[in-house]
């Protein structure tokens, strides 16, 4: 508990509203690389992935939440790429990334690789709709898993 008379900041007080995506604004490399390090991967510049498109995900509040894309290789189409700021994780913004980036690309369904140990991706993938489509021999080739999301058709 706080005590004024100990002296300090008073504790952050953190309310709960649920955070809206404003819009996909231009990739911003520099932020990218405030999230993932300056080795993190990412499919801009790959050789194999084509049609890359970038956004940074911009909140309400005119807050940068995180990093969403998609691309394409010669296998798959509409692959995504995902990382939601640490700040503003857990709070089911990965299914609103991928809302807003269907919208923006007019795409009826993504395809998401994630690597087997990385369970909170796992979880928001799932949380998320999407479906596991990968095999065996594909998890063990890749250590990742493979998901599909497909838009309903009401939508």
């Amino acid at each position: 508990m706080f005590n004024p008379e100990m002296g300090g900041p008073p504790p952050e007080i953190k309310e709960n509203k649920e955070i809206k995506v404003e819009k996909l604004d231009d990739f911003d490399l520099e932020y990218f690389k405030t999230l993932e390090g300056e080795d993190g991967w990412i499919a801009i510049g790959q050789e194999n992935c084509k049609n890359q498109r970038y956004y940074t995900v911009i909140g309400e509040g005119g807050e940068k939440l995180g990093i969403v894309g998609v691309y394409d290789t010669d296998d798959e189409q509409n692959l995504t790429h995902v990382v939601v700021d640490p700040k503003f994780r857990g709070q089911g913004l990965t299914s609103k990334f991928y809302e807003a980036l269907m919208t923006k690309e007019n795409i009826n369904f993504l395809t998401a690789t994630v690597d087997r140990d990385n369970i909170a991706s796992i979880k928001a993938h799932e949380k998320a709709g999407f479906k596991k489509v990968s095999d065996r021999k594909y998890e063990e080739e890749f250590n990742k898993f493979k998901y599909r999301y497909e838009k309903p058709k009401n939508e």
